[in-house]
Protein backbone atom coordinates (compact mmCIF):
# COMPACT_ATOMS: atom_id res chain seq x y z
CA UNK A 1 0.00 0.00 0.00
CA UNK A 2 1.31 3.31 -1.03
CA UNK A 3 0.77 6.25 1.29
CA UNK A 4 -0.27 9.62 0.45
CA UNK A 5 1.12 12.44 1.79
CA UNK A 6 -1.34 15.34 1.58
CA UNK A 7 0.06 18.36 -0.68
CA UNK A 8 0.38 21.42 0.83
CA UNK A 9 -0.29 20.54 4.35
CA UNK A 10 2.21 22.74 5.77
CA UNK A 11 1.21 25.37 3.86
CA UNK A 12 -2.49 25.21 4.45
CA UNK A 13 -1.55 25.36 8.53
CA UNK A 14 0.20 28.28 7.84
CA UNK A 15 -2.71 29.58 6.48
CA UNK A 16 -5.16 28.70 9.28
CA UNK A 17 -2.54 30.54 11.78
CA UNK A 18 -1.87 33.69 9.91
CA UNK A 19 -5.76 34.20 9.01
CA UNK A 20 -7.55 36.56 11.12
CA UNK A 21 -9.25 35.74 13.96
CA UNK A 22 -13.64 35.61 13.45
CA UNK A 23 -15.74 36.70 16.29
CA UNK A 24 -18.92 35.74 16.69
CA UNK A 25 -21.56 36.82 18.97
CA UNK A 26 -20.96 39.28 21.79
CA UNK A 27 -18.28 39.53 24.36
CA UNK A 28 -18.12 37.64 26.79
CA UNK A 29 -19.29 38.87 30.48
CA UNK A 30 -15.87 38.54 32.44
CA UNK A 31 -14.10 40.55 29.36
CA UNK A 32 -16.45 42.91 29.27
CA UNK A 33 -16.04 43.83 33.11
CA UNK A 34 -12.88 43.98 32.45
CA UNK A 35 -12.95 46.01 29.81
CA UNK A 36 -14.97 48.78 31.82
CA UNK A 37 -13.94 48.25 35.19
CA UNK A 38 -11.42 50.83 36.74
CA UNK A 39 -7.96 49.39 37.05
CA UNK A 40 -8.11 48.35 40.40
CA UNK A 41 -10.78 45.99 40.01
CA UNK A 42 -9.81 44.94 36.35
CA UNK A 43 -6.57 43.97 38.65
CA UNK A 44 -7.76 42.20 41.44
CA UNK A 45 -10.30 40.03 39.27
CA UNK A 46 -7.29 39.07 36.45
CA UNK A 47 -5.68 38.28 40.16
CA UNK A 48 -8.26 36.03 40.99
CA UNK A 49 -8.99 34.02 37.49
CA UNK A 50 -4.93 33.42 37.77
CA UNK A 51 -5.65 31.93 41.25
CA UNK A 52 -6.67 28.09 41.47
CA UNK A 53 -7.80 28.69 44.87
CA UNK A 54 -10.67 30.79 44.21
CA UNK A 55 -13.28 29.01 42.49
CA UNK A 56 -15.46 29.98 39.15
CA UNK A 57 -18.45 30.32 41.07
CA UNK A 58 -17.40 32.70 44.03
CA UNK A 59 -15.93 35.12 41.01
CA UNK A 60 -19.26 34.50 39.30
CA UNK A 61 -21.39 35.86 42.62
CA UNK A 62 -18.94 38.72 43.36
CA UNK A 63 -19.38 39.95 39.56
CA UNK A 64 -22.88 39.47 40.17
CA UNK A 65 -23.66 41.96 42.73
CA UNK A 66 -21.94 44.38 41.09
CA UNK A 67 -23.35 44.49 37.62
CA UNK A 68 -24.85 42.24 35.25
CA UNK A 69 -25.36 38.17 36.37
CA UNK A 70 -22.40 36.44 35.79
CA UNK A 71 -22.54 32.57 35.79
CA UNK A 72 -19.62 29.89 36.77
CA UNK A 73 -19.64 28.93 33.37
CA UNK A 74 -18.80 31.78 32.31
CA UNK A 75 -15.53 32.49 34.34
CA UNK A 76 -14.61 29.08 33.78
CA UNK A 77 -14.76 29.42 30.42
CA UNK A 78 -12.79 32.63 30.25
CA UNK A 79 -10.22 30.87 32.31
CA UNK A 80 -9.92 28.42 29.51
CA UNK A 81 -9.09 31.41 26.56
CA UNK A 82 -6.98 30.87 24.02
CA UNK A 83 -7.41 27.28 24.06
CA UNK A 84 -10.40 25.09 22.29
CA UNK A 85 -12.97 25.03 24.33
CA UNK A 86 -12.69 28.59 25.79
CA UNK A 87 -13.60 32.19 25.36
CA UNK A 88 -12.65 34.04 22.66
CA UNK A 89 -11.35 36.73 24.91
CA UNK A 90 -7.56 37.38 24.43
CA UNK A 91 -5.17 35.89 26.87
Amino acid sequence: MIEIQPIGLAEELDALASAPTTHRGPQCSVGAFLATADEKAAASLRAALDSDRVTAKAIADTLSRYGDAVTAYTVARHRRRGQSNGCRCER
